[in-house]
Parts: C-alpha cells; structure tokens; sequence
C-alpha cells in the first residue's frame, strides 16, 4: 500500500489520512481510473482550497500537479558512471520526460546511504522504465457552459477575492472554480491582482452551476489516458521577476549551482507519488551542497504542500513572494536558506595579501560555511552606481586568483566583464650585487644607459703637449653634465680639472649594497630620492575605492616616471597588479 499522510485542521484539529490503494486483479480498468482520480482529487482538495482565504486568488494558477505512475521494472537496470559536478537529483531528472523517484533510487543503491554524497567515477545502478503512466492535473480547468453573465463596477479598493467570496457570497471552498469562470469571462484582464476602479468586470449569474461542473468527475475515454500530460499554459512570473533572474543566475552559476526557469521539476514524496512544479511560475535554484530553493513569486504554493514536501525532503526550502522584492533580498534569502553558504554585509575590507597589503572592499560577500579544502569559497558582489566603471581585466584577474570571485552589477544588471591572461612581467633584481655592478643595474632601472670601463681624457697632446686619461668605472650623460662613478678614490689634481670640464666624481665602495648606497649614489647624481609608504587604488579618483595597495619602498625619479624600489618579495601576481600602476616601475634590492 502507498500511503500518503496529510494534516487538516481547520475542523477541531484533526488529523486525517488518505490511502492510495494498489491495483487489485479483480478490479475493472474503468473502476480503477475512476477510483484513481477521485483519491487524486480530494487530496489535492486539501492541499489547495483552504488556503485560498489568506492568498490573492490570482496567485493559485496551475503551478503543481501530483503525478502517480508505473515504476521501471526492478529486473532492468543500467549502469551510470558518475561524472565530476553530477548531483542524484539531475541525473534521476535526464533519465526521459518526468524523473526517476528517489524511492526507486534507493532500492536499486541500497548500499548509497546518502543521495547528496557520490563521487566521480563511482557506479550507480538506474532502472529502465516502462512507457505506462497515469496522471492528472492538480487543476483542471471545466469547460464553460453556457453561464449567465452579470456586470459589476469595480470599486477603490476591490478585489477579485472579495468580490468572488463578498460580492457572489461564494463559498470559500468552491472559489477557486469561479475565479477560474471570472478569467475566462474576462479575457481583456491581463492581471486579476489589479483591478482599476471603474472598470467594469464580468460575472457568472450561477457561480453554483460552475463549481457543480468543476466537481464533477473527470470523464476520460481509454485512448486519452495513455496520452502524455498536458501543463496548462500559465501566465509567467511577474515582470519584476524577470530582472530578479537576471542578477541571481550569474551569482548562483558562480556558486557552481544552476537556475530552473523553464519545464517542470519534479518531487519525488512517497513511493510514486510525484509533485510537479511549473519553474516558469516558480524557479529552481539547486547548490552544489545538496540545498535546493523553490523562488515562490507568487506565493502559489500552498502551507500543506511546502510542508509535505518538507517533510519528504529537509533540504528544499521556499522563498516567498516578500523576500523576493529586490535583487539583494532575494539572493540573500536563496543563500541563508542553503546548508553550507551565507551571504552578509560587507563591514570591512577583506585583505589578498599582506605585504603589499592588498585590500578588497565588496559591498556584500557570500561565503562558504565549510571548506572541504583549505580555502573557504568566497564571492563578492559590487554595486557600481552612478558613473562607476568595473574593474579593469588585470585587476580583476588578480582578486579571482586570490579567493574572491568577482561579481559586479550595476542597473540591476550582471556585468559582464573579462579577465585577463598576461604573463607576468619580470623586475629588476639588485639583490646580490654590490658596488659597481649594483649601480649599472640601478641607473638602467632608471632609464639610464651608462657606459661601463669608458675612457676619459685629461690632457691631450694638442692642447698640452702630453696626453693623459683615466679608465672609469662607470660613465653617464644626465643633461650638460657627464657623471663618472668610481669605486677607487682619484688624484685631487685630476678632480679638479674634470669638475672644470664639467665632470662630476661619485665615489662608492666595491662592497657597498643595498637603501645606503642607492640614497648616496642618487643624491651624487642628483636624482630625487625619498623613504615612504605609497598606495594605489581603483578607481584612482574620487569615488570609493573598491581595490587598494599599500606599500613601503624608495621612489626615484629620474624622469617622468617613478622607481620604487621594494626590499620584499611580491609574487608574479602582484606584480601583474602593481607594474606601471601607480605612475612608476618596480624594483628590488
């Protein structure tokens, strides 16, 4: 026996319970069917007509139905081979129109204990199923007899739930029926949740009629039952929800997660029995920790069945219309209601690195509870607001390759934005060297190109009757004035007489190294030189910086450009970052 257990308590409180029978041999085709959809029909009864009262009736559209079918034969089985990102729940859904139930699953798997853990490569048995089914809508809309019509002038302030239990004194349990009867006599009203006063609205004479019709049992010959079930077309979600997906499909494929917003998503509950749900009316939003989030635009689902199905499965949750006003507030509510994920506000910075200190300021973060491996996932939304521009492709590049996945939105829109794939560039490396080599590789980090082992002349045989030169060191031109660098002290005569010519000497030591001999040997060349921290920020003006670099280093400016010189190491990454950002170049000593 399948059994499928229901609380009802409007009445006393009472608690009452329903069973589906099995097929019986003895039993006709025809009394069987007729059995079937009278059993279907009072539970969807008492899933759906009492909450009618506390919902608009608008929001009850066709949006689930309960599926009863012949399960595959537990002979025949195929094996699947699980591949990196299956879940149980999309694989049971591919295996043809309507999902393998997750009872089947289990009896076929009996050593799987828990369905939201498989691995890659791991074997799994399915069934092969049998063509067979039964089903029946949740809903079936009657036909229109022929039905009196009445008009009514639509008040401030109406309606159509009151004018359908007010107005028509409906009885609540039969007012379904008739707001179906209203639509249909209303074809001009595209929305029954507003109705401008003054307009005038159509109405059934006989509601009592209609809701006799939509009792009466469904008659439906031999041939019709084997025919596929036919979703009834549905009104789609509000407009509102349409820019609502736009935002929450992009966060949630970068949670490695999926949005549903087509077809139908099937819910296994108890043996074969099966919950349909429209996902143009109610999207799906399914984590790759098992959690799966129902998007109840339209606070369609009724109490009973959101519990039912809890019951059933304790990783679904619901999102109802009041939390999904905004963009923000949806997703929140999406990510608070999964089982490893959180999204909060961002108070502060989050740091990249500490040296350079790097910071990153999103505006909201979503973070993994658990981290299977040593990183916590993290993504981080920025709300880019009147002229702001996204990150450039290296920066953002950079943040991704450092834990945060970046996403940006503005008008309410996900920016689509590139990243980019440049080789790091390499910096000058002092460290090691000392005295002359040293400041060779300095000047050129500059921009200079001094000469090594250059000759100079004194005296020469023209003007004095004798020649005289010296070998230096280290010879460079900086405007008029040609500078030697020499690590060996020089005769007083021959200081003189090259100043006079306008030769400047700077001597350093053979083993000087390091901040010591870049500030003497800057200051000898007269090349600014200072000691400080600098920072570096995106945007570079003006508005709140969503990215900044701090660092301490000497800045040389020997041109236009400036040279820190850093006495740390930065990775490759940071490099890529830093490089020609802050109006200079690196280099390390």
């Amino acid at each position: 026996m399948m059994r499928l257990s229901l609380p009802m308590e409007p009445h006393g409180h009472r608690t009452e319970r329903w069973d589906l029978l099995p097929y019986s041999p003895s039993q006709t085709a025809s009394s069987t069917k007729k059995r079937f959809f009278r059993t279907i029909g009072i539970l969807l009864a008492g899933l759906f007509l009492p909450v009618l009262l506390s919902s608009p009736l608008a929001a009850r559209e066709d949006s689930a139905r309960l599926v009863l079918r012949k399960t595959a034969d537990l002979q025949k089985t195929k094996i699947y081979v699980v591949k990196k990102g299956d879940l149980i729940g999309r694989i049971l859904r591919q295996q043809g129109d309507e999902p393998i139930p997750y009872t089947l699953f289990r009896k076929i798997n009996p050593g799987i204990r828990n369905l939201n853990r498989i691995y890659p490569g791991q074997k799994i048995l399915l069934p092969v199923r049998g063509i067979t089914e039964m089903t029946e809508s949740a809903h079936a809309i009657p036909p229109d007899a022929e039905t009196h019509m009445t008009e009514y002038l639509i008040q401030e302030g109406d309606s159509i739930s009151r004018i359908i239990l007010s107005e028509l004194n409906v009885n609540p349990a039969e007012a379904l029926s008739t707001y179906r009867l209203v639509r249909e006599l209303n074809p001009g009203i595209e929305d029954m949740n507003t109705l401008p006063a003054g307009q005038r609205l159509k109405l059934p004479a006989n509601p009592a009629r209609a809701d006799r019709s939509a009792a009466a049992p469904v008659q439906t010959a031999g041939s019709e039952m084997d025919k596929p079930p036919t979703v009834a077309a549905a009104a789609k979600a509000p407009p509102s929800a349409e820019g609502l997906l736009g935002i929450i499909r992009p966060v949630i494929s970068r949670m490695r997660g999926t949005l549903t917003a087509t077809g139908n998503y099937y819910i296994p509950l108890k043996d074969s029995t099966q919950v349909a749900i429209d996902c143009s009316l109610i999207p799906v939003v399914e984590l790759d920790d098992g959690s799966t989030v129902f998007l109840d635009f339209g606070n369609r689902l009724p109490d009973q069945l959101k519990g039912l199905i809890s019951q059933s499965w304790p990783n679904y949750a619901f999102l109802p219309a009041g939390e999904l006003s905004d963009d923000l507030t949806s997703l929140q509510g999406i990510i608070n209601r999964s089982r490893n994920y959180m999204m909060y506000n961002a108070a502060r910075p989050l740091t990249l690195t500490q040296k350079p200190e790097i910071l990153v300021a999103p505006d909201w973060i979503i973070e993994g509870k658990k981290a299977s491996s040593g990183t916590p996932y993290r993504q981080g939304l920025f709300l880019l607001g009147g002229n702001e521009q996204p990150f450039p492709a290296g920066p953002r590049t950079f943040v991704e390759k450092n834990g945060l996945i970046v996403t940006e939105i503005s008008g309410g829109q996900a920016v689509v934005a590139l990243t980019a794939q440049t080789a790091p560039p390499a910096i000058p490396d002092l460290r090691g060297l000392k005295g002359i080599p040293f400041a060779e590789q300095l000047l050129r980090a500059l921009g200079e190109t001094p000469v090594g082992n250059a000759e100079i002349v004194i005296f020469d045989q023209a003007r004095h009757g004798f020649s005289l030169s010296v070998t230096a060191d280290l010879l460079f031109r900086r405007g008029e004035k040609r500078f030697i660098i020499h690590a060996k002290k020089l005769p007083e005569q021959f200081v003189s007489i090259l100043k006079e010519e306008g030769t400047e000497i700077v001597l350093i030591g053979e083993r000087d190294s390091g901040r010591p001999l870049i500030e003497a040997l800057l200051q000898g060349l007269q090349i600014p030189v200072s000691f400080g921290h600098f920072s570096y920020r995106i945007p570079e003006d003006g508005q709140r910086p969503r990215l900044t670099a701090s660092f301490s280093a000497l800045r040389a400016k020997a041109g236009g450009e400036s040279l820190y010189l850093i006495d740390f190491d930065m990775s490759p990454d940071v490099i890529s970052l830093l490089q020609g950002r802050p109006g200079g170049r690196f280099a390390k000593y």
